[in-house]
């Protein structure tokens, strides 16, 4: 009997870990994915190499064109150019992270603003390594999306 109730103990124990665990390497993407959006808005390169691996590829896919048009570029050849970006703000709607043993994706709705002005809406999808007990992005995509936005809100 007291073995059994240890070994639930134990269990429990280990259980609610693994949860506290889940939950701040939740909050610990959430803040990275948040900087990288201040990063665009403030053009600051120093803080979007603080959230992204140097190799990181971001994706663009213009998926209400016909055909369907993407490209993509290397966080590191972006931080040159950030500078001369018109004023940016990109507002997260919602997060959906999974994580696995140092690794996480993150499935982010979006509206994107220039100039104060909205521009279009759209899906992040990153994808995260945690290095030396930080999490950084190892690549992004994102969709260009003009219509069906409201949807988006309402899955928030």
């Amino acid at each position: 009997m007291k073995k059994s109730i240890l070994i639930l103990l134990l269990t429990m124990t280990i259980q609610t870990y693994s949860q506290e665990s889940e939950k701040k390497d939740k909050q610990q993407i959430i803040a990275v994915i948040n900087k990288f959006f201040e990063s665009l808005e403030k053009k600051d390169s120093l803080m979007m190499r603080q959230t992204t691996m140097d190799e990181a590829q971001i994706w663009r896919r213009y998926s209400e064109e016909n055909p369907a048009r993407s490209d993509f570029r290397y966080s590191k050849d972006f931080l040159s150019k950030m500078q001369a970006l018109p004023n940016v703000k990109e507002i997260a709607l919602d997060f959906d992270i999974n994580i696995n043993k140092g690794m996480a994706s993150a499935w982010v709705p979006y509206e994107f603003y220039i100039d104060e002005k909205f521009s279009h809406c759209g899906v992040d999808i990153f994808t995260l390594f945690e290095m030396d007990g930080n999490w950084k992005i190892i690549s992004g995509a994102y969709t260009v999306e003009k219509e069906h936005c409201e949807e988006l809100k309402q899955k928030k």
